[in-house]
């Protein structure tokens, strides 16, 4: 906001330990460093959190509470990255970063790759060791001691064989329940292994163990359950190529991590999402953000290739290092020193443009964060620009010299009027800069507490009691209502939300034949045609199915002109008609019945038709049904024929059933045809009539195959 005074932070955090002489003591440092300066970011993201910190949001330009999406971290390289971004998992803060590592050392992922190591061979003590001491199968140190002594000196397989054969139903029935449960999946598992795919077998052993769902309870649960996700579905991209088999893939594995390889850990959050995210500088161009933490601001240039026996320059050529053959010595020439003098102002140049796009990025609220090993040298090298004239810029020699961001920033900061209070030496000149500044020195043991480890509750005495917290008993009612909770539309889940009258019809039909003794005959003893199965796929080729004969006969009935087509030249004209319009094709126009046209054409249906006052023709619609379950479903269907007479509307439904010769009387095919139909055109007489608020007088079957029309009763639905 322009009326918004908001200072720029640099927070420097400092080691009280004694310097540091061997590398593996610098490492460590390092790694405090990382993880001191993670949980500074941490504590000030939860503090603005806490706050009800505001930000201008970027479409409305209001103010509102801060998100987490507004929130980046920039670094020079991404080393630092997976330690930030663990200490910002354990804190419950969302992250998103793409790192290129970590995937194998993740717990989760070790488990089950031990899993599947001892399924390939139990004859692996540590491997087997791991399992037993997994969560899903939870045998404790003692009872894998107990194991241990049943047979010294053998595998530990082995051991476990003899121990339970010695001791059967002797040992404790907890040990007994764990190893029953354990060995009795574990046989599955080794035949699966054997006879199936490795993505099912992986997948079997999350669901036998419920090890995915075990994950998920534990802190960063999504993270890995994304991680053994992304291990089914690398074994699943394994199997694509030609290689087969658990063995295979393992000693796949084996020889990613001998070479050092690794994985990214699976992504569960994308950067859209409201997360923290962690980038490089480099990829921050060009891009925005509310509040922006700069870190690892006092570690090093990367001068890595300085210290190769050659440079290389476009512009200068080639200097090598010189060497002496007799003496066997390689040492710095003068043209390998110049050269490297003019890499280096290069280098700077360049690390100079990266820190203006860091310090550029945020909007409201700019963080340096950055660690030194000795707080009082530093400031004390800083303040020697004190001495320069104000409104000058650091002189040459202290840019050109600078190993590291904080070597700029420090010696810049220094020079204004809020760095005073650290200290300003002799004849000193404070530059009154508009800028405002908030600079904080602070010792990593301030970390420290958020650094150690929750207490060890397994050394408790048994007889020292843990205090039991007061519960609040309206959240424990709600914790009840939610777990008891059921859904009240559960008849809705197990059926779909659109169907068509069709099939309602084939269900309800289905229902009440199975009440039968016969599911296969009807009421009469007569064979019923919804149970005849079609005829096999190789007698079908030379002709078209009885229900592609209905279908045609339908777009026959929806173009007739009643009273133009009755007699069998005419119909034979409006099927030429429908051939050359590509409405019906030739093998259609073949299998149709004309005789059973041109009757339906001089029958008293056709007669109403022609003196009704409005046809309609394949209506169709749209319903919102309520089933006997209470639960609405939408049903869609199409009815064949509506026409009006002066006293309602008529529903005409066409039929090409076959029923010559498979029913003994007429009686019989009524009685059939009423039950195979009367819920359909029930159904289309129930939608009809509410969306278009007319009354149906009058429910039509029209029988092709006997050539007269039925009368159907409504059945209520």
């Amino acid at each position: 906001y322009p009326e918004a005074e908001t200072a720029a932070h640099l927070t420097v955090l400092y080691s009280e330990e004694e310097e540091f002489e061997d590398e593996t003591a610098e490492d460590l440092e390092n790694l405090k460093s990382s993880q001191a300066e993670a949980r500074y970011m941490v504590k000030k993201i939860k503090q603005w959190m806490s706050d009800g910190h505001e930000v201008c949001d970027a479409f409305s330009g209001e103010k509102r509470p801060i998100r987490y999406s507004d929130i980046v971290v920039l670094m020079r390289s991404m080393t630092w990255s997976a330690e930030i971004a663990e200490e910002f998992k354990r804190a419950e803060i969302p992250v998103y970063v793409e790192l290129s590592r970590g995937y194998f050392d993740a717990l989760e992922v070790t488990i089950m790759l031990n899993t599947l190591r001892v399924i390939d061979n139990p004859y692996q003590d540590i491997p087997l060791a791991s399992v037993l001491r997994a969560p899903f199968v939870g045998m404790t140190e003692n009872e894998l001691a107990q194991v241990r002594l049943a047979s010294k000196n053998v595998p530990f397989y082995e051991a476990l064989k003899t121990f339970i054969a010695t001791k059967g139903s002797g040992m404790a029935p907890e040990t007994q329940q764990k190893l029953q449960r354990f060995l009795l999946a574990f046989e599955e598992w080794r035949n699966l292994a054997r006879r199936g795919s490795l993505s099912e077998l992986i997948w079997q052993v999350y669901s036998d163990t419920n090890y995915y769902e075990m994950v998920g309870s534990m802190s960063n649960g999504k993270q890995r359950q994304a991680n053994l996700r992304a291990l089914h579905d690398r074994a699943i991209e394994y199997e694509k190529t030609s290689f087969r088999g658990l063995f295979r893939f393992l000693r796949f594995v084996d020889r990613m991590q001998r070479r050092g390889d690794d994985l990214g850990a699976a992504r569960y959050l994308s950067e859209k999402e409201d997360v923290v995210r962690i980038m490089t500088i480099h990829s921050s161009k060009g891009l925005e953000f509310p509040n922006v933490f700069v870190a690892g601001m006092g570690r090093q240039f990367n001068k890595m290739d300085f210290n190769e026996p050659y440079l290389f320059d476009q512009h200068f050529g080639l200097a090598v290092k010189a060497i002496d053959p007799d003496k066997r010595i390689m040492y710095t020439s003068l043209p390998f020193l110049a050269m490297k003098e003019q890499k280096e102002l290069e280098m700077r140049s360049e690390e100079m443009r990266i820190l203006y796009v860091a310090m550029t990025r945020p909007k409201e609220q700019l963080e340096l964060v950055a660690t030194v090993k000795d707080i009082e040298k530093s400031m004390t090298k800083w303040q020697d620009a004190q001495l320069v004239e104000p409104g000058r810029r650091l002189p040459d020699y202290m840019r050109s010299r600078a190993n590291g961001y904080l070597d700029w920033i420090g010696p810049a900061v220094a020079r204004h009027e809020d760095f005073v209070k650290f200290g300003t030496t002799q004849g000193a000149l404070v530059n009154d800069h508009p800028s405002k500044w908030n600079i904080n020195a602070l010792p990593v043991s301030y970390f420290s507490e958020s650094l150690a480890e929750p207490e060890d509750t397994e050394n408790l005495s048994e007889t020292e009691e843990l205090p039991i917290p007061d519960v609040d008993e309206s959240l424990l009612l709600e914790v009840k209502r939610r777990f008891d909770y059921q859904y009240p539309h559960l008849a809705s889940v197990n059926k779909r939300s659109k169907v068509s009258v069709t099939e309602l019809k084939r269900v309800a039909q289905l229902e009440a034949e199975s009440t039968l003794n016969d599911p296969f005959a009807n009421r009469d003893g007569e064979v019923s045609q919804a149970y005849l199965h079609e005829r096999p796929a190789f007698l079908q080729q030379r002709s078209i199915s009885t229900a592609e004969v209905g279908t045609a006969m339908h777009t026959v009935m929806q173009h007739i002109d009643l009273s133009k087509t009755n007699d069998f030249e005419h119909v034979e004209a409006l099927l030429n008609d429908l051939v050359n319009r590509q409405l019906l094709t030739e093998e259609e126009v073949k299998a149709l019945d004309r005789d059973a046209i041109v009757q339906f054409a001089n029958s008293s249906v056709a007669a109403r038709m022609q003196q009704s006052t409005r046809v309609l023709k394949e209506l169709p619609f749209t319903y919102a049904y309520d089933g006997a379950d209470g639960d609405s479903q939408i049903l869609q269907g199409i009815a064949d024929c509506l026409f009006e007479e002066p006293d309602g509307w008529v529903l005409l439904d066409y039929k090409t059933d076959r029923l010559k010769g498979r029913f003994s009387t007429e009686e019989a095919v009524d009685h059939e045809m009423q039950s195979r139909y009367r819920i359909q055109l029930s159904l289309y007489k129930t939608a009809i009539e509410a969306i278009t608020h007319v009354e149906i007088k009058e429910m039509l079957l029209y029988l092709f195959d006997e050539g007269r029309a039925l009368t159907v009763q409504e059945e209520t639905v």
